[in-house]
């Protein structure tokens, strides 16, 4: 994990010497977060193509008879597939995190634990090289069925608002 998080950082370090790319800071509602984040996104050049996208979100959902909640932390590259301002968007990354799973069966909650799901994006993005920014469209999310694995609906909704510099 360590490792992961090291190369992202260093990726962000190289992108941010690069000044004729388009950035941006959003809030998103579903998606990779599952109920709210905040998200960091930049191309690596200009306003189309290849980027990424790092975040922070709140996530709370529950499954049967459980009940999960905690902070994650979605790492994403994503691609950019048009040459005005609406974009097909393209994604794929892992949501990591601390989680806290809960059995509402015996109100019984586990310790908090490490946590992922994988994910992808699919949707419309409204993306000027500054101004408003708007994204809609699904997140396709996996796992791998370990026990860090966490169960998510197979598609789900996405949107979200925020400003590109």
């Amino acid at each position: 994990m360590r490792k992961l998080l090291l190369a992202f950082v260093l990726l962000l370090s190289v992108g941010a010497y690069a000044q004729d790319k388009t950035r941006n800071i959003s809030l998103e509602l579903f998606g990779a977060q599952n109920t709210i984040g905040v998200n960091y996104d930049s191309r690596f050049k200009g306003n189309d193509g290849w980027g990424y996208r790092v975040g922070i979100g709140y996530n709370y959902g529950k499954r049967y008879f459980e009940e999960t909640k905690g902070v994650g932390c979605p790492l994403e590259i994503n691609y950019l597939l048009g040459k005005k301002k609406s974009k097909l968007e393209l994604g794929f990354g892992a949501s990591i995190g601390i989680y806290n799973v809960t059995d509402l069966i015996f109100n019984s909650p586990d310790d908090s634990k490490f946590g992922y799901l994988l994910f992808g994006d699919i949707g419309y993005r409204y993306q000027p090289t500054s101004g408003f920014v708007f994204r809609i469209g699904v997140s396709p999310s996996f796992n791998f069925g370990d026990e860090y694995g966490l169960e998510k609906s197979t598609f789900y909704p996405y949107i979200g608002f925020g400003w590109a510099f």
